[in-house]
């Protein structure tokens, strides 16, 4: 399954026990296919959320040829799968984000979640704001091309 049938770019609040309610599109395509918790890891400075089915099939699976007693392919993988957690969405649909990965790319009290086509993505909204910037510095630098 393909979790984002839906399209957002939206601000939310987190408090300080790390709640997050999601999207009501987002919610209601999660009831619609019984699907109760994400998978989040951290990356490059957001978290990037899938459906445990995505997360199997996008980033699980194509480790599974790796050679595990290769030092880059191990290396890999723990970058890649060393800060997977699964997290349940609640009936209000909500998540509860562990303390270890808000820290580790420093979300705080606004976040910005945006989705893409088989995940969620949630950054610092300052930091969001930024990347976007600096993407549209990229574009514009090249003609334009690519947006």
């Amino acid at each position: 399954m393909r979790m984002l049938e839906v399209r957002f770019n939206q601000q939310l609040s987190m408090d300080a026990r790390g709640r997050v309610t999601l999207p009501v599109r987002l919610k209601a395509a999660l009831d619609t296919h019984r699907v109760y918790s994400l998978v989040f890891i951290a990356y490059e400075g957001r978290l990037r959320g899938y459906t445990p089915a995505d997360f199997t099939e996008r980033v699980e699976k194509p480790l599974l040829g790796d050679d595990p007693f290769d030092p880059y392919q191990d290396e890999k993988q723990l970058l890649r799968l060393g800060t997977a957690c699964e997290v349940d969405v609640d009936r209000q649909g909500r998540l509860v984000l562990p303390a270890e990965l808000r820290e580790l790319v420093r979300l705080g009290d606004k976040v910005t979640m945006i989705s893409l086509l088989d995940r969620v993505e949630l950054w610092s909204t300052e930091q969001f704001g930024k990347a976007f910037a600096a993407a549209q510095s990229r574009r514009d630098a090249l003609g334009g091309a690519g947006g």
